[in-house]
C-alpha cells in the first residue's frame, strides 16, 4: 500500500475559440483524455470565467473578434487572480513573430492548426506537469519555512533547496515525462527516471554531467550571459538535439521555468523527446 500510486486530480481546461467547429473538436479530444473541459466562444466571456473558476490551463485562440488572444492574455496577466494560469495559444498562423509575440505576452507554448491529437496531449500534459510542480514546491517551502521557525534552525540555502528537491523525487521519478533540473553552471542536479531510461545514463552518470555533455548546441558562456534574462521569465522553450549513451541523436523541445529557493537559483526543464516508434 505505501507505493501505491495516488492519481492527480483531473485538470480543468478553459478551451477558447470562436470557431465553433474547433471549439468542439478540441473538447471532444481532451474530454476523451479525462481533462475536464469548460469552453467560451469569445475574449471578454473567457476573461470572466478565469476569473470567477481559475481553470488548470487555458487554451486560448489567437484570430477572434472583438479582442484577439494576445489581448486577452495580457488582460489575464495582469490580473493577481489568474496571472499564474498558464496559457497555450492554438492558431492556423505558424509565422515565428507570431509565436514570439505570444510567449512575449505570457502564453507558455503555441500549438498551430490544424490539431495533431498526440501533439495536443503532449504539450497540455507537460504544461500541467510544470504547473503542479511549481505548486508542489511552493507548497513544500512553506512546510519547511514552518518547520524551520518551529525548531529554530536555520538551514544554509543549498540545504532547503536539495531538501524540496528530494521531497518532489517520489512525484517526479513516477512521472512518464522526462524532467530534469540543472543549476547556474548547467550542471544537472536532479534528473528522473523517464529521462535516465531516454538518454540510457544512470542517475549517478547523469548526476556527474553537465548539459553540454548530451547537446552539442549548448555553449555554456552563451547561457551564462543569459542567465539574467533568463531568470525573468515564467518560462522559455528550447528546441535541439540530446546525445544519448550509445550515440543516437534525438530531437528534443524542452520547457525550462526557472525556481528560485531563498537565493539558489534553479531551472526546472520538462523534455518532449521526439523518438520514433
Amino acid at each position: 500500500m505505501d507505493n501505491e500510486q495516488i492519481p492527480p486530480p483531473k485538470a480543468n481546461i478553459l478551451v477558447v475559440d470562436d470557431t465553433p467547429d474547433n471549439l468542439r473538436l478540441l473538447s471532444a479530444m481532451l474530454t476523451q483524455m479525462g481533462y475536464e473541459i469548460r469552453r467560451v466562444i469569445n475574449g471578454q466571456t473567457a476573461l470572466k470565467t478565469a476569473q470567477a473558476a481559475p481553470p488548470d490551463l487555458i487554451l486560448l485562440d489567437v484570430m477572434m473578434p472583438d479582442m484577439n488572444g494576445y489581448e486577452v492574455c495580457q488582460h489575464l496577466k495582469a490580473c493577481e487572480k489568474t496571472r499564474n494560469i498558464p496559457v497555450i495559444f492554438i492558431s492556423a498562423l505558424d509565422e515565428v513573430l507570431d509565436k514570439v509575440k505570444a510567449f512575449a505576452v505570457g502564453g507558455v507554448d503555441y500549438i498551430t492548426k490544424p490539431f495533431n491529437e498526440e501533439e495536443v496531449f503532449a504539450r497540455v500534459e507537460n504544461n500541467l506537469i510544470i504547473q503542479r510542480l511549481q505548486k508542489q514546491l511552493i507548497e513544500q517551502n512553506e512546510r519547511l519555512q514552518q518547520e524551520i521557525r518551529e525548531r529554530q534552525a536555520v538551514l544554509r540555502d543549498r540545504e532547503k533547496a536539495e531538501l524540496a528537491l528530494r521531497l518532489s523525487q517520489f512525484y517526479l521519478d513516477r512521472s512518464k515525462d522526462a524532467i530534469f533540473f540543472i543549476n547556474t553552471d548547467a550542471q544537472f542536479v536532479y534528473v528522473n527516471e523517464a529521462t535516465c531510461q531516454t538518454l540510457g545514463y544512470s542517475r549517478e552518470q547523469m548526476l556527474a554531467m553537465t548539459v553540454p555533455d548530451v547537446d552539442p548546441n549548448f555553449t555554456l558562456s552563451v547561457w551564462q550571459s543569459k542567465l539574467p534574462e533568463l531568470r525573468k521569465k515564467d518560462s522559455y522553450h528550447i528546441e535541439t538535439i540530446h546525445i544519448t549513451q550509445d550515440g543516437r541523436h534525438i530531437n528534443v523541445k524542452v520547457q525550462v521555468n526557472y525556481i528560485q529557493f531563498k537565493g539558489q537559483g534553479f531551472f526546472c526543464s520538462s523534455a518532449l523527446y521526439l523518438v520514433n516508434c
